[in-house]
């Protein structure tokens, strides 16, 4: 082995330096082949995820066919409920406090004429119209007075008892609807008026 004189170390052979230099390419090379696959596959986990929920968690799956379910359950309850919809439409009439007649239309709207007897008569008016907007949901029919006539005697009523009230669906055939107001438990039995008798004819 040949010395460096002036140091004093044995100068190490070309092709030992080449087979160093060598080493540490490859070392860097496989390094870096190593991390870009480590990207590649975490990219490629990210991709999968996103694409496909069920490899995010095996959760996934059940709550996947849960949602389904509700979904179905919900398509067939706003069938039913469009149903019960077209059941109530019309005219109908109770002996509540009073006569009322209660007329439901298709579009949402409707109308309540009240004709009350004695000291209410006195302190409002012999006959109010409320002019009202209704909708079904989950079995519930929620009424909202929107105005009426008289204006000032329908405008004191609403400012007594509020505008709206929500009563669930007890029953509706052919002659008949009850309902519950909720919370006060107050049934209501409301009877179908005929088409001769209805105050649209």
């Amino acid at each position: 082995m040949v010395r460096n004189i002036a140091v004093g170390r044995p100068i190490e052979p070309p092709g030992q330096f080449v087979c160093w230099l060598v080493a540490t390419v490859e070392l860097v090379v496989a390094l870096v082949v190593i991390v870009g696959v480590l990207a590649d596959a975490r990219a490629d986990r990210g991709r999968s995820d996103f694409e496909n929920p069920v490899a995010v968690s095996p959760v996934a799956v059940p709550m996947g066919l849960i949602e389904s379910e509700a979904i179905a359950v919900s398509e067939d309850a706003v069938a039913m409920l469009t149903d019960l919809e077209k059941s109530m439409l019309g005219t109908w009439e109770d002996d509540y406090k009073g006569h009322r007649t209660l007329t439901l239309n298709s579009d949402g709207t409707g109308t309540m004429v009240v004709e009350l007897e004695g000291l209410a008569a006195t302190l409002f008016a012999k006959k109010l119209t409320f002019q009202e907007e209704w909708s079904v949901v989950d079995g519930k029919i929620t009424m909202k007075a929107t105005g009426g006539e008289p204006a000032g005697k329908v405008g004191l009523v609403l400012s007594l008892h509020g505008d709206s009230s929500m009563q669930r669906i007890v029953e509706v055939t052919a002659g008949q609807m009850v309902l519950v107001e909720e919370p006060s438990g107050t049934r209501f039995e409301w009877r179908r008026v005929s088409e001769s008798r209805s105050p649209q004819n």
